[in-house]
């Protein structure tokens, strides 16, 4: 990008214009003025021409010669021949073609007549005047334009430093949004001339970059307690393999004693492997936009949820519900993942004896899928709580690492829909609502 002086360039641009104006009104005026001057001067001379046509010779043609000198008209009559004495001042020659053979012999315009009585005469006229009177004419011309393009280059200094007003502004606002002061923007009055719409794409900028700006902080804040809650939770699984790891090593205990450590290891193993395998899916989950936007009917993959669901739930009664096909467009695995984790959910808070139901339902453009149980509830305070990493309300009886709903959240939230903890009198009732396909 060129970062030469706008002001600058925009007055030497000015000024080079004009010159080239002035130059060419200066170069018009001075040809046809000099032009005008030798054409008044080639009229003399036939006057001149035609005057000596009409003038009677004698002292009358003297008086005439001596008009026309005063005049700067020179008048030669042919070797040998002399002006007629004789003549009266009543006689009038025949009148006779003009003379037309104008000639130029250095600074001396001249101009040949035949007389009616057969005498030759010369005419002639300097023009030393002439270019005289048109080189003080350019001079004059040359010093006016100089001073014109003077005052034009102030002039136009001063206007384009009123034009580029707008400019500064942008500068001065840049810096002090650069400063720290982010809630600095232009705010044109029109947005429909060029500096307007400048200043309008400049306050987008600058409100995509805050937006920007606003996100990464909120993703790196989301990190940070991503990494604290992930060591947390990290550490007691990791902690119990190793205690029982170093007493296996260290005491060699003997069976029953060692198969208990052996199965106690198996188990911590098991759970860190599921703790571990949520938190990665949650980090890919958080971490973009579902890949696959396939047309699913929910239909069947809650009826995959509830079938796997009754095939672990033991005693618990899981019931499904639904009417007509609910097509919705997203991934196919993460829908599933979010409903058999709902499911699931619901088996596990429910019990052996309790009942689930699942009711997937079409309404105003959306399909809901809802997931209730009559289990122990979720109290009014911890409805969106629960959607927060390692939240456990139990954890001596819920299993799991609480990261279940908040990648079902995401999930849902990922395909532009929600899923909520809705209010019951009974239990709990979990609702997800997504979009219908068009």
């Amino acid at each position: 990008m060129r970062t030469g002086s706008l002001r600058a360039r925009v007055t030497l641009t000015m000024l080079a214009l004009l010159a080239l104006v002035l130059a060419v009104v200066v170069a018009a005026v001075t040809i046809s003025y000099r032009s005008s001057l030798d054409r008044d001067l080639r009229h003399q001379l036939r006057s001149a021409a035609e005057a000596f046509m009409h003038t009677p010779a004698g002292e009358s043609t003297k008086v005439l010669i001596g008009n026309l000198a005063r005049q700067g008209i020179a008048v030669e009559f042919e070797p040998g021949q002399v002006v007629p004495a004789d003549a009266t001042s009543k006689a009038v020659f025949a009148p006779v073609k003009l003379g037309s053979d104008i000639r130029s012999r250095g600074s001396l315009i001249m101009l040949d007549q035949m007389l009616p009585d057969g005498t030759r005469i010369v005419l002639s006229a300097s023009s030393t005047a002439i270019g005289h009177a048109w080189q003080r004419l350019l001079v004059i011309q040359v010093a006016v334009a100089l001073a014109a393009l003077a005052l034009a280059a102030l002039l136009i200094r001063r206007v384009t430093a009123t034009a580029l007003q707008p400019l500064a502004q942008v500068a001065d606002t840049a810096t002090r949004i650069a400063g720290g002061e982010r809630s600095e923007r232009l705010r044109p009055t029109r947005a429909d001339t060029e500096l307007g719409s400048m200043a309008a794409a400049f306050d987008r900028m600058v409100d995509a970059l805050a937006t920007a700006l606003g996100e990464a902080k909120n993703a790196e804040q989301t990190m940070r307690r991503f990494l604290a809650d992930a060591s947390h939770e990290l550490r007691t699984p990791v902690a119990a393999l190793q205690a029982s790891t170093e007493t296996l090593l260290r005491e060699q205990p003997p069976r029953p004693r060692r198969d208990e450590l052996e199965a106690t290891l198996a188990r911590d193993a098991v759970r860190l492997g599921r703790l571990v395998d949520d938190l990665l899916s949650l980090a890919r989950v958080e971490a973009s936009q579902p890949a696959r936007c396939d047309p699913i009917d929910l239909r069947h993959v809650t009826e995959a949820a509830v079938s796997a669901a009754r095939r672990r739930a033991g005693g618990t009664q899981v019931c499904l519900e639904h009417d007509t096909p609910a097509k919705v467009l997203g991934d196919p695995d993460a829908l599933s993942r979010l409903i058999q984790n709902l499911v699931d959910n619901a088996v596990v808070a429910a019990g052996p004896s309790g009942r689930v139901e699942v009711d997937v339902t079409r309404s105003g453009g959306e399909v809901y899928v809802s997931v209730s149980d009559n289990g122990p509830g979720v109290p009014t305070a911890d409805r969106e709580r629960v959607f927060d990493r390692f939240v456990r309300l139990r954890p001596s009886t819920t299993p799991g690492s609480g990261l279940g709903l908040a990648i079902a959240r995401r999930i849902a939230r990922q395909h532009n829909g929600d899923l909520t903890c809705d209010p019951v009198n009974n239990g709990a009732c979990f609702t997800l609502r997504l979009p219908l396909a068009t």
